[in-house]
């Protein structure tokens, strides 16, 4: 083990607490490593520890958030179809999701940073097409999971306008509509997103509206695309979808006319 595997070691595990701005930026510098252990269980899980332990100064989130900003990882070559840049896309999101998460209740990150968060997280929503969940040897890209995390944090955050509420709702409809056989609870994951956008914005005829408009576009990709398989996917992703909605309503004990209504989208779903 290297010495910045044991320093991140020493922060996971609570024996160390102040860090310096060079081993953020070496964190930082390998936020996409393709090692597994090195990228999740002590990067990542370092950041997360820094961060909800509050170990972190105002100064210094706001350090991590410029240089994820500045070095635009959220979208390196984004449009390479598939790379192992994800992985750098894909824990970035990660950490941002944790640092909107931890600020939505501190309010302590200067505000335009956040924006600059926000907005290039609805440009990251618009372009990610690498949906691979576990790859072999490198472990989770989960690039729709991580981005459905990072909603999940951004439209709970007070600075998040109605505005981003709408483009939360296009990002999950493209994730359920470019779908390709998803097979690690990724439409769980943009489920949670949705059930929390209903808490914070939105009147629910418009949430109701946006449900019917995405159930007629699946079932009309599928009318035009006959026989392809992936309008199939975009289907099962979207009862998926739907299914952990309800539950996930059902267990929060809200929004029951919402609830039916998405009742009785899946029972038209079913064969």
């Amino acid at each position: 083990m290297t010495n910045f595997e044991e320093i991140l070691k020493s922060i996971v595990i609570g024996d160390l607490e102040l860090v310096s701005s060079d081993l953020l930026d070496e964190m930082i510098e390998n936020i996409g490593s393709t090692d597994p252990i090195l990228r999740d269980k002590l990067i990542y899980s370092a950041f997360w520890t820094l961060i909800f332990k509050e170990h972190l100064t105002k100064h210094q989130l706001e350090y991590i958030l410029n240089k994820l900003l500045e070095n635009k990882l959220l979208v390196m070559n984004i449009e390479l179809p598939t790379s192992d840049f994800v992985f750098t896309r894909s824990f970035t999101s990660l950490v941002y999701a944790a640092i909107l998460e931890y600020d939505a209740r501190k309010q302590i990150v200067n505000a335009d940073i956040v924006r600059k968060v926000m907005d290039t997280t609805h440009e990251y929503m618009t372009k990610e097409n690498d949906l691979r969940g576990y790859v072999a040897h490198k472990g989770w890209a989960h690039a729709a999971a991580h981005g459905a995390d990072l909603l999940d944090s951004l439209i709970k955050h007070p600075i998040a306008t109605e505005d981003d509420a709408l483009k939360v709702l296009q990002h999950i409809a493209r994730f359920i509509t470019i779908a390709n056989g998803y097979q690690d609870d990724e439409e769980e994951r943009l489920s949670y997103a949705f059930v929390t956008l209903t808490k914070y914005h939105l009147q629910e005829s418009e949430i109701t509206n946006w449900l019917l408009e995405l159930q007629q576009l699946i079932v009309d990709k599928q009318a035009k695309d006959n026989g392809a398989l992936q309008p199939y996917y975009a289907q099962l992703a979207f009862k998926n979808f739907l299914k952990s909605t309800y539950f996930l309503l059902e267990k929060a004990v809200i929004q029951p006319d919402l609830k039916e209504t998405i009742k009785q989208l899946v029972v038209k779903l079913l064969y």
